[in-house]
């Protein structure tokens, strides 16, 4: 059955490959301006929610449309042309390190007859996805050649935790820190995304960033949020019961993120009553 275990390799490689980029497509970008909705459309949403104050929202919000006048402005087939090189060279290469692999284990524990067969072609990746990495890559080298930028640092990050790219996310939110220590919503943003990283599963480097971010902003209403959350994970149902209840409480009638903490009270109290047995 030892080529069961070399398709899984193989399967493996792939998916750490192409799995980052492909889930986090939501939507058709044939212009190569989506991903810059898309942050315009979560810095509404996190102006919405209070996660980032008015003058922070607005240079964010600068920042996003400069870049997409610069991109509007520039010539899109070059940069399309360098994007396809460059993920087709790296899928090649991961490809071809799979097949090494594979083929070594063939030799020594498998059967040698079938190397030689004619590997699977590597799948071309779609334009939109090439078009939103080629615009964080051009960002990233913008930001690394001048990073004392922290609100482009933020845009950075929020484009890669729209995408599902976590650890990346994370990097960008701790750059931008590094030049604006003083921001509750900076030190929540990474927060947030060592969480994601972590599979939702609070972590020491999680809980120290909200914690931070309360200490900058002690009504942060996303750091309390996760901070409740931690407790929650700690044991301490009650605990982080009672400090929802306390963002509910304090909350307007109308806040936008009323729901969401209704909706987790919510779900927190049905696995209460799953555990103790109560219908």
């Amino acid at each position: 059955m030892i080529w069961i275990l070399v398709a899984a390799i193989a399967s493996l490689v792939v998916l750490v490959l192409i799995l980052p980029v492909l889930r986090g497509v939501k939507e058709q970008v044939s212009d190569g301006q989506g991903v810059f909705a898309g942050q315009l459309a979560e810095l509404a949403r996190d102006r919405e929610l209070g996660f980032i104050d008015a003058e922070a929202a607005r240079q964010a919000e600068l920042d996003i449309r400069r870049r997409m006048s610069q991109v509007a402005a520039s010539s899109h087939a070059p940069r399309e042309a360098r994007a396809s090189a460059r993920l087709r060279q790296g899928l090649v290469a991961g490809s071809g390190i799979a097949a090494i692999a594979a083929v070594s284990l063939y030799m020594m524990l498998g059967s040698p007859f079938l190397v030689g067969m004619e590997p699977a072609r590597a799948p071309e990746l779609p334009e939109d996805v090439q078009a939103i990495m080629t615009e964080l890559a051009d960002l990233r080298a913008s930001l690394e050649e001048n990073p004392n930028n922290p609100q482009g640092w933020a845009v950075l990050g929020q484009a890669n935790m729209q995408i599902g790219r976590y650890s990346v996310a994370a990097d960008s939110f701790e750059s931008a820190i590094d030049w604006e220590p003083g921001s509750a919503f900076l030190f929540s943003s990474l927060g947030q995304a060592r969480l994601f990283e972590a599979g939702g599963n609070m972590t020491p480097a999680a809980r120290e960033a909200f914690a931070r971010a309360l200490d900058v902003d002690p009504d942060d209403v996303r750091a309390r949020f996760f901070m409740a959350e931690a407790r929650y994970q700690d044991g301490e149902e009650s605990e982080a019961l009672n400090a929802w209840q306390a963002i509910l409480d304090s909350a307007e009638p109308d806040a936008a993120y009323r729901g969401m903490i209704e909706a987790r009270i919510s779900a927190a109290q049905a696995a209460a009553q799953t555990d103790s047995g109560t219908p």
